[in-house]
């Protein structure tokens, strides 16, 4: 687990690169997928998460850090994304994309765990809004 801190500066990311388990219909074999979280203060409603294929081609989600938080207890979730804690194995499940062509993934739930509250000393739950900009929202509404 990394975060990147400024010098001199309050810390404004947290990362996180760890390897996810895909799990394909009809294989009996697993892939192991590299993927990093990334957080920023600037952007403290996501969690965006690069994962990098084997082809080259990175495949970047733009996940909820609520969202993300309570699938490690419970299932959340709707469409495109759900996300739920496995009891047994200690995992956490992610369903990314729409039934049927969805990808099934599955990451360490306690590290997600330890690397949220990591995220939780940049932006503390509750205080989102505090470091929102809501420059763009507020020039489109003064024009007129």
């Amino acid at each position: 687990m990394e975060t990147t801190p400024r010098s001199g500066a309050a810390r404004r990311e947290a990362h996180w690169a760890t390897h996810a388990r895909q799990y394909l219909p009809h294989a009996r074999v697993r892939l192991s997928v590299p993927v990093t979280f990334s957080y920023r203060r600037s952007d403290p409603l996501c969690v965006r998460a690069v994962f990098q294929c084997p082809r080259g081609s990175d495949i970047t989600w733009n996940l909820g850090r609520d969202l993300l938080a309570t699938a490690t207890r419970t299932l959340v979730g709707g469409c495109d994304i759900l996300g739920w804690p496995d009891p047994v194995d200690g995992r956490l499940w992610l369903r990314l994309g729409p039934h049927p062509e969805h990808a099934l993934l599955s990451i360490d739930r306690a590290q997600l765990t330890a690397w949220l509250q990591i995220t939780y000393t940049l932006v503390p739950p509750g205080a989102e809004e505090d470091h929102l900009d809501w420059t763009p929202i507020q020039q489109l509404l003064t024009r007129g």
